[in-house]
């Protein structure tokens, strides 16, 4: 097992798997890169081996960034393995280009498609609540779903090496991203309600006010989860519902 000095200097490495393309190898130097530290520390002073270890990474590797994680905690595992002589030093670089397609799937369908719709109009809810606070609302919201992926990811791939794709598909994140989806649509349906009781005059305040709120947020909720369940994407909701908010805030 590497040490913690290097398991956080894997972590904060994998923040940056993105900050190097090239269309040959796409985020190959990235992943290198974020995993050096561990290569440093498992071969040492060993130059010859150290240098072939790093070639092997600077292969071509292109996969959603925050499922990185579990990829290189796996791969860390099977190059100490292949320090001992437990598995060949070409099996890293064969898992890598195994599951760096599906996990890519899996993380664009839940990361982009469901986390971050749902942190978006929670921080849009939390603005027309609290006002300043909607900015934090969204970060808080997208920080926890991928934060404990990378850490939790590479934590795991670390102990369990290949095994990490049981772990992986333990986490149902498929079913989970569906889940979230609904949820935006519920969210979506409060934050049109929150809306519109905000139009209404002072006057018009009290049980009435709270009674109107309650009825247009489960009938906007119910008409959003039907339309996404129709097959309009999230993204789309959200745009539907969001124009005329702002429509309205830019006019008066």
């Amino acid at each position: 097992m590497i040490s913690a000095v290097s398991f956080i200097k894997v972590f904060i490495g994998s923040f940056f798997i993105q900050s190097s393309w090239s269309f040959e190898k796409m985020q190959g130097l990235g992943f290198a890169s974020a995993i050096s530290p561990a290569l440093d520390e498992i071969y040492g002073g060993d130059e010859a081996q150290k240098k072939g270890a790093y070639k092997r990474h600077l292969a071509f590797y292109n996969a959603h960034p925050y499922m990185a994680s579990p990829v290189l905690g796996a791969a860390i595992n099977m190059e100490e393995k292949a320090l001992r002589g437990e598995c060949a030093k070409e099996a890293p670089a064969r898992f890598k280009s195994l599951v760096m397609g599906p996990y890519g799937a899996i993380g664009d369908a839940f990361f982009w498609g469901a986390a971050r719709p749902l942190a978006s109009i929670a921080g849009v809810l939390a603005t027309v609540f609290w006002s300043m606070w909607g900015p934090l609302v969204f970060l808080a919201v997208y920080n926890l779903f991928h934060l404990l992926m990378r850490w939790y990811g590479l934590k795991k791939g670390i102990e369990l090496g290949d095994g990490v794709v049981a772990f992986i598909k333990s986490l149902d994140l498929p079913i989970w991203g569906v889940r979230l989806k609904y949820l935006s649509a519920a969210l979506l349906g409060v934050l049109c309600a929150a809306s519109a009781v905000s139009l209404l005059p002072p006057s018009r305040g009290g049980a009435m006010t709270t009674a109107l709120a309650i009825a247009a947020s489960v009938t906007a909720a119910l008409l959003s989860g039907y339309a996404f369940k129709k097959g309009l994407t999230i993204q789309a909701l959200a745009s539907i519902v969001l124009a005329p908010l702002i429509l309205y805030g830019i006019i008066f």
